[in-house]
């Protein structure tokens, strides 16, 4: 038997009786500094040894945050940068793709509106639609550099965001070139940019139309004519729902009003288009339900053991399963930790912050905030995963 410090509790699950047989007794605060110093040492990838924790079956200062670390033993967690670069080209290859399909079908699509029941219900807002544009805008850009600042895998969190979104911005270049649906605007003839009337292909005026749209970043500018034709599905929900997405299941439970927040603006940001008429009520709801299903089934591939993958026919039926397949090859299955760092290694009182804040220390304030922002969740001590 390893003789090791440990830390038992009694039936009644008080964490401060030592066991008669170890050699050395440590108190919770004496193993959180222990384990901190650990931490500190090995800062990457380096899990802790087994022997020196506790026993999984005893409980410690926070016992289940003790099994977690110890499930992680082996486990490494490449960056694998080259990956996420070309999940990035990727994506932005995605959009453009978007602009373009937009600039040739704008000549095509009816001026017409269709019947919608929400628009039949309420007015016309031009405010709701500055509102739909700063909600997305800023929720993108907010988890984006969260995740890019603060999150310890941040690039295989950025790489399956960008991935996702490149294969949510292929399906809708292909919707909107086959179907065109006219924009939902009342006032199209006003708002929209009218057609060409030149009956030839010009592929120059397409992609300068492109070049527009992306200099605007695909947003509502009051101040210009829009280029309309781009509805089903919203692309601004799709936006808006996968960066809400990647939040709530790349964030700590601890940050819990930051989730909040995100669906806040999430929800905004689909209202929003639908009062302003930027799309019919069918383009965000479908914008959200395949962006929800794209995701969960990107994730739920993730579940399975990398042997068993090629052999699980519901995922090999797919088109994406080769890109699912090489993105994830050589990450570790399961939920990757949710453990936040600094990416710098100055300040250190900044590096040591976001590790006491992992580990929710006692001895430490950050690791008190984390505890107490947690403290309400059932699985404090395992809410990173």
């Amino acid at each position: 038997m390893v003789g090791h410090s440990m830390v038992s509790s009694d039936r009644d699950g008080n964490p401060d009786t030592p066991l008669g047989s170890t050699t050395t007794h440590e108190t919770p605060a004496q193993l959180e500094r222990t384990l901190f110093r650990k931490q500190s040492r090995h800062d990457s990838d380096t899990i802790f040894e087994a022997e020196d924790l506790p026993n999984s079956d005893q409980e410690t200062f926070d016992g289940s945050r003790i099994s977690e670390i110890k499930g992680r033993k082996g486990m490494v967690y490449k960056s694998e940068w080259f990956k996420t670069v070309l999940a990035m080209l990727s994506f932005f290859l995605a959009t453009n793709l978007n602009h373009l399909a937009l600039a040739i079908v704008m000549d095509i699509v009816s001026r017409n509106p269709l019947p919608d029941i929400s628009h039949s219900m309420f007015k016309q807002s031009h405010v709701t639609r500055q509102m739909t544009d700063q909600a997305t805008l800023y929720g993108s850009l907010g988890t984006t550099f969260f995740v890019l600042l603060f999150h310890k895998h941040r690039s295989i969190v950025l790489r399956r965001m960008f991935t996702i979104g490149t294969i949510l911005f292929i399906m809708r270049a292909i919707t909107i070139s086959v179907t065109h649906i006219p924009p939902s605007y009342e006032d199209s003839e006003t708002i929209c940019e009218d057609p060409s009337q030149d009956v030839t292909f010009p592929i120059k005026r397409y992609f300068e139309r492109s070049l527009n749209i992306f200099t605007t970043f695909g947003l509502q500018t009051s101040e210009i004519k829009l280029y309309c034709g781009d509805m089903l599905f919203s692309g601004h929900t799709t936006t808006a729902a996968i960066s809400c997405f990647i939040l709530n299941h790349y964030t700590p439970k601890a940050l819990w009003p930051f989730r909040i927040a995100m669906i806040t603006i999430c929800v905004c940001a689909m209202v929003g288009a639908v009062l302003s008429r930027a799309h019919y009520t069918a383009d965000v709801v479908l914008g959200y339900w395949i962006s929800s299903l794209v995701f969960s089934f990107y994730h739920s591939f993730t579940y399975v053991k990398h042997r068993k993958r090629a052999l699980c026919r519901p995922f090999r039926r797919a088109l994406i399963f080769w890109i699912m397949f090489e993105m994830e090859k050589n990450v570790p299955y399961g939920r990757i930790p949710n453990d936040l760092d600094w990416p710098l290694p100055w300040p250190k009182y900044l590096k040591d912050g976001f590790r006491a804040w992992n580990l929710k220390t006692r001895t430490s304030r950050a690791g008190r905030i984390s505890r107490f922002l947690a403290k309400d969740k059932r699985d404090v001590g395992q809410n990173d995963w």
